[in-house]
This record gives structure tokens, sequence and C-alpha cells, in this order.
């Protein structure tokens, strides 16, 4: 019985490798939605929904020959396994019963064993897990809410954590109390032990030092082999490559690269993860210093249609100021604010509480949301932080339903072109944030299938309108202050290291002293492009 799956093409061009992604228990293939920028860079995946979970029909999870051959059936005939919790326990059982099928194995915070007995005690008690299974029994939802919980606990923001779960929860129908039993069944029989040191494929195992329901007290009896290794992720809970998906992505491509199964990548032009600890680090600043983001956004409203029942996705919401305009302006809507930073979304659920509103910590190339979801999605000043115009536009199209639109903003790459000009009289470095040309937003566009209507257009026959913004600075400082505070400051991977010596800093004011206009101010103009496309 084939089960359901979703291949996804590699992000980058030239790639070969193929990688199976296996869910955990009470959960469904949408789970890995948050992580999959980082895997798609280097493999094209699959994502496999278990019996009884997601679109997958139903079977007798007490037959485990049975359950491991549909699993592969459904598959690439060779692929780099990855597993989480009892996926990563399923994917071991598959390297000895399929071991020509499987190339590596990669478990993330998954035990050779999920129940404790006298052979192997780092696992959770039997009678702890006889509660638990009861609950599922008698009240799954109460059960899988609380299994939500256990998953994040022990993470630095779990609310923002949990909501990023339950969304992949809600985007697939809920198993069933008898899939979830059953599941449950299987978990608790499973006894990889005897695998240990047996297994042709290399092996990794990640760990999260935080996990409540694998101790990583099981990592020492699981490194037995002399192609197996290990890696605990420091304050991770149990969904460690949620919480941490950088470093558990890390983790796997060095091993990977270290198989040889998959070829090293240059660096990327855009530090994606400086972006987001930069923002998280400027959520409570932001909002003092956005003067420029509220003019861009605020014009950008007027883009909007008057009218809207269903889905709303504030793109890039930072602090949440105008997911709150969404939901006064849209009251019979549910809006979804969507940031990449985890401080941002922290800042914005915890500031615009609403009973129509939810917060999501993902990234705009996987939006972590079904297919034909959404039904307007607003973004300002957000996708100039994206690497992938490609992926980011197929997401879009995606999870808009037909006849949705996405009214857009975003900046040019004459932004800050003063200050820039004033760098390159001091030396060769990226001292500035550096945006895509209109063109490749338009080309993207189009070929996600999405259409700017002849109303949307400008009278050039443009399909973006183009504002010029120009702020002044009594001085450098004030320019350079307010972008630390936005967290806008230099997050390219080009950007030097350490800091600026007093000659060089000294030049560059000089160099930027020459552009002062007639009121002796120094200019900082921003190229604003603000854009409708439409899904026919």
């Amino acid at each position: 019985m084939p089960l359901s799956t979703q291949r996804l093409i590699a992000t980058q061009p030239g790639v070969s490798a193929e990688c199976v992604l296996i869910h955990g228990w009470g959960m469904s293939g949408c789970v890995w939605q948050p992580w999959l920028s980082c895997i798609r860079s280097a493999c094209h995946v699959t994502v496999l929904d278990l019996p009884g979970y997601g679109d997958s029909e139903t079977m007798n999870y007490r037959d485990n020959d049975a359950l491991l051959r549909d699993c592969v059936e459904s598959l690439p005939e060779k692929a780099i396994y990855i597993g989480y919790s009892l996926g990563g326990m399923l994917a071991m059982m598959i390297a000895r019963r399929f071991p020509e099928r499987v190339q590596a194995v990669a478990t993330i915070a998954a035990n050779l064993k999920f129940v404790a007995d006298e052979h192997w005690s780092c696992a959770m008690p039997q009678e702890t897990f006889n509660t638990f299974y009861s609950t599922v029994a008698a009240r799954p939802k109460q059960a899988l809410k609380r299994f939500l919980s256990l998953q994040v606990n022990g993470a630095e923001q779990p609310k923002v954590l949990l909501n990023t779960l339950s969304s992949s929860l809600e985007q697939t129908p809920t198993a069933s109390a008898a899939t979830l039993t059953q599941s449950l069944d299987l978990l608790a029989a499973i006894d990889n032990t005897v695998l240990v040191g047996h297994l042709q494929a290399p092996m990794l195992h990640i760990f999260g030092e935080r996990d409540c329901l694998v101790p990583i007290s099981a990592r020492s009896r699981m490194m037995q082999g002399s192609s197996v290794q290990a890696v605990v992720i420091a304050g991770a809970p149990h969904c460690v490559f949620l919480s941490h998906p950088e470093q558990t992505w890390r983790a796997v491509y060095q091993f990977l690269v270290d198989e040889q199964l998959l070829e090293p990548q240059t660096a990327r032009c855009l530090d994606k993860r400086q972006v987001a600890r930069s923002f998280s680090r400027a959520a409570a600043t932001y909002d003092s210093v956005a003067d420029l983001q509220r003019q861009v956004g605020q014009h950008l409203l007027s883009y909007l249609p008057e009218r809207a029942t269903g889905t709303v996705l504030d793109l890039g919401c930072g602090t949440g100021h105008f997911s709150a305009l969404l939901r006064h302006r849209y009251p019979n809507s549910h809006v979804i604010g969507l940031d990449l930073a985890e401080g941002m979304v922290g800042y914005a659920s915890t500031h615009h509480q609403s009973d129509n509103a939810s917060w999501l910590c993902a990234d705009a190339e996987n939006i972590a949301l079904a297919d034909n979801s959404v039904d307007i999605i607003f973004s300002s000043l957000a996708i100039q932080w994206c690497e992938d115009y490609t992926s980011l536009f197929n997401e879009i199209a995606r999870v808009l339903k037909p006849g949705g639109c996405f009214v857009v903003s975003t900046l040019g790459p004459n932004t800050l072109r003063e200050l820039r000009q004033a760098w390159q009289a001091v030396d060769n470095y990226t001292h500035v944030n550096q945006f895509n040309e209109q063109s490749v937003l338009t080309c993207s566009a189009q070929q996600a299938g999405l259409v700017c209507r002849e109303a949307d257009r400008t009278a050039s026959d443009q399909q973006c309108h183009e504002l010029t913004i120009t702020l002044e600075y009594d001085n450098l400082k004030s320019l350079t202050r307010e972008l630390k505070s936005l967290g806008a400051h230099n997050v390219n991977s080009g950007r030097p290291s350490g800091l600026t010596g007093k000659a060089r800093l000294k030049a560059l004011i000089d160099a930027y002293d020459m552009q002062r206009n007639q009121r002796g101010m120094l200019p900082a103009s921003y190229q604003v492009w603000c854009c409708v496309w439409h899904k026919p």
C-alpha cells in the first residue's frame, strides 16, 4: 500500500543526492516545513507521511515488516535517511532490513528504546509511558497537546516553538485515536539495541541538551561502531531541528560531506543566521526607530483589496505592528504573523495578542503553511533578506489560494548608495547590505505562475511602483546607530571581521561628509519597490 509522499527538488543546481525525511509520533510530514530551506540547498527531499498520519491511509502497525516494506516502496531507490524521534528509530530499522537502499542515517532526538527496561535505563520510565498511553486512548487531543509541550520543554522561547509545532499539526487531518495508540504500541515495542554495531550505513545521532524525552545519557551507549557519530546541540529541547535549525543542519551536512555523500558548498552571500540573530536582538528597540518602515508599510496598505475574509499572512511581521493593522482592516479574517527572527515573533505575540491572530517563526523561503490556505499575503520590507527568490515565490504561489494576492514592498540595489560610495573610498569589503535588481523580482514571480494585472501596473508598464525615500542625519553615528537598532546593519557574508580602526573610520566620515546636502545634512536614500501579484 503506497504511502503519501511529497518530493521537493533541491534549490541549488547540479544536485544529485536524495534524502528521505520521516516524522515522529503524533506529527506528520508537515513538521519538517520550517527546516526544509536548510536541507534543500544540498539534496532532493522526499517527505514521508507514516500510515494514518497526514494524507497516508491507516494500516496495522503491529506488522513491522509490512510497515517497513510499505515505507520503502514509496521512497527513492537509494537515499540518505533522516528521522525525527520515532522516525529516527524507523530509519535505523529500514537500514537493517534494506541496507542496499540506505546510504546513511541521521537520527534527530531518537533513542534505541523509547521505554526503559532492566537492559536500557536511559529512556522513559514504564509507569510514565503507561499513564501517557491511557491519556492517548481516552483523550487523544489532550494527549497531543501535552506531547507538543514536552517537545518544546527546555527551549529558550517555548511559546514561539509551540506555535510552530501547532501550526504544522493544523495543516493536515489529526490522526485518529486508533492510529495514535497503534503507533504508540510500535514506539514502545521497538528495540534497536540489537542493531548497535551491526548496521552497514554510516550513522549520525543528534541530541538536544535539554531533551526531556530522550536523555543524552543514551549517547555513549549508541556510539558503538567505526562509522557512528553523535552531536549534542547545546540548549536544545526534543524538537532540536526546529529550535536550532541551522546548527542541526550543519551537523548533518558535515557528516554527509565527511562520508563523501555531499559535495562541499561555497558560503552563501547572505548570512541568514546573522539576519535572524540581528533582528531578534533589535526587537525591543525596533519600533522606536522604524520611521521608514512605518512610512513604507502605511503606503503599501493602500494596495490591499478593500475587503477580505479567510486568512491573511503578514510575511516578515517583525514586531507585529502591521499585523495589528491588518486585523483591524479585516476583522473577519485570521491574521498570521510570520518572521524568521524568534525574538521578533516573541515580541509580537506578547504585545499584540488577539483571538484572530497567531504567530509563526519560520523562513519565508519555506512557509510552514498548507497549500492553497492563504487569501492575502502582505509583506513590507522583509523579502530583501531572502536569498533564493525562486524558492520564495514558489512558496508564495503554493500557499496562496487561487485568486489570492501578494502585496509586497522591498528594497532595491540603490538603497544606502551614499553610505556605499563612502565606504568604497576606504576599502573593498562589503559594508552595506546588497539587494536584488527589480528584474530578479519580477522574473521569479512570473516563473512561479503569479501575474500582474493591468490595473496594478505603472504608467511605464512596469510591474513594480518605485519610491525613493531620503532620510537625513546630523552625523554618521546617528545613521549607524539607527541601522543597528533596526537590526538592519551589515549581515552579508563578505562583511569584514573585527572592529573598524580609527584611521578607516575617519576616512569613512570624511568621504561621507563630502555628500552633505545644502542643509548640511547627511542623506541616506532608500530605493523601494511596491508590487502586487495575483495567483490565477
